[in-house]
């Protein structure tokens, strides 16, 4: 009698771990979904919901002094420029503004990855030096999260966005003040963007680089204030993150070779700002 008990007790204990798992399983797959979904649906608002003379380009590449990387939007208007990161992560979020590595649960600790803010502002900062000198360019660094991700945000800025879905649209129309770009400069700018695109893209990817450039560190002073923050994480292998050619830092420098590509565009984009200024002084 004992025995049959003991085997009673002991198949509620495998029912109970098995339902337990089954619900978690689906859970996950659930908001896996959902992550995709509201990807799909970013695009499609990007590109019907924003106001007129905004242009928006997707999977754009740029050559940074790390190497080849890839932005998941870049917003043109003219109210300046938003270089906006999707990442499809549908759990808890530990974020810094100001630091190179988040972290992601499951697990007590979190396993890390690369800040893709960190990412979007080298990006903007490389969008910048592309176009040559144009003063009073404003630009905006992004991040965006699956409606079922949970972030918990440190040193927030006002002209960072790290948020949600439904969240992106409005953060990018509350930028209404005097613009800093014409249309003609819209158009020059969007046009340069995509023919070095085209020629980063074409590029034989460079090896990974060891350092971070001297410029890039003003980007991420947190990582700079104690050495002792975050020692392990550096450390940690993350199988799960973004791939190479979507993180920084990502492969040698080789800058020259697309900014010698690029100087007869960037020469057409700063005559066309010059005869924009001379009709509408908006700078």
């Amino acid at each position: 009698m004992q025995e049959v008990i003991v085997n009673v007790l002991f198949i509620a204990v495998l029912v109970v771990l098995a339902g337990t798992l089954f619900f978690d399983v689906r859970k996950k797959r659930n908001r896996m979904k959902t992550a995709e979904r509201e990807g799909v649906e970013l695009a499609a608002d990007l590109n019907s919901k924003l106001p007129e003379g905004y242009v928006v380009l997707k999977d754009l590449y740029i050559l940074t002094k790390l190497g080849r990387s890839r932005i998941d939007y870049v917003i043109v208007s003219p109210q300046g420029i938003f270089a906006l990161e999707y990442r499809e992560l549908y759990v808890y979020i530990n974020a810094d503004e100001e630091g190179s590595r988040w972290t992601f649960a499951p697990g007590i600790k979190g396993k890390p990855f690369t800040s893709p803010l960190y990412q979007s502002k080298v990006h903007l900062h490389c969008i910048k030096e592309l176009i040559g000198d144009k003063p009073g360019l404003k630009s905006y660094p992004m991040v965006a999260f699956p409606t079922v991700a949970e972030i918990k945000l440190k040193n927030p800025s006002d002209e960072c966005f790290v948020g949600l879905v439904p969240e992106v649209i409005p953060f990018i129309e509350k930028w209404q003040g005097e613009p800093c770009l014409s249309a003609e400069e819209v158009a020059a700018i969007v046009e340069l963007l995509k023919l070095n695109s085209e020629k980063v893209h074409e590029m034989e990817k460079p090896e990974p680089a060891k350092e971070i450039p001297e410029e890039y560190k003003a980007f991420i002073p947190a990582d700079f204030r104690d050495p002792e923050e975050d020692d392990e994480d550096e450390d940690y292998e993350d199988e799960d993150e973004v791939t190479e050619e979507d993180r920084l830092p990502e492969a040698q420098e080789t800058q020259d070779e697309a900014g010698s590509a690029a100087a007869s565009d960037n020469v057409q984009v700063q005559a066309s700002s010059a005869d924009a200024d001379s009709d509408t002084q908006q700078k």
